[in-house]
């Protein structure tokens, strides 16, 4: 049986958080309502940032004990589980935020570029970095 492979995980989590940092460097100004870098003092709390951190490494973890649950895919068609888990799942919220919080569309599809990446480097690297068979067991 094959099992969750972690180093999969935390490099999926590091590309993430690498992206993560980059798209919020170049946030636009209206967006945020200021520059990203420029204002120390708005800068989002520690426990903001570990939250998300924490969220984002859960929900690729649980993709990755997804994927194993599904047998009779290739890594191809794994790949495309996980695109249909951005689209038909996370897609739908940011069209809430869009209809509920009044943002421009620019601003939404700035929001939905991160979520692209970061659903782009899962589907890349879960599915075809699967873990070894072990012939030892447990």
């Amino acid at each position: 049986m094959y099992k969750i492979n972690h180093k999969a995980v935390v490099l999926a989590f590091i590309f993430q958080m690498l992206v993560g940092g980059a798209w919020y460097a170049s946030a636009p100004v209206s967006l945020l309502e200021r520059a990203a870098l420029v204002d120390m003092a708005k800068q989002p709390s520690v426990g903001v940032i570990l939250l998300f951190a924490f969220s984002s490494f859960v929900y690729l973890y649980f993709t990755a004990w997804l994927l194993l649950r599904i047998k009779g895919l290739s890594g191809f068609g794994r790949f495309f589980i996980v695109i249909g888990i951005w689209l038909f799942i996370v897609v739908p919220n940011y069209v809430s935020v869009f209809i509920h919080l009044h943002l421009s569309e620019s601003d939404v599809l700035y929001m939905m570029s991160y979520g692209a990446a970061s659903c782009a480097i899962a589907a890349v690297i879960l599915p075809l970095w699967q873990s070894s068979r072990s012939i030892f067991k447990d």
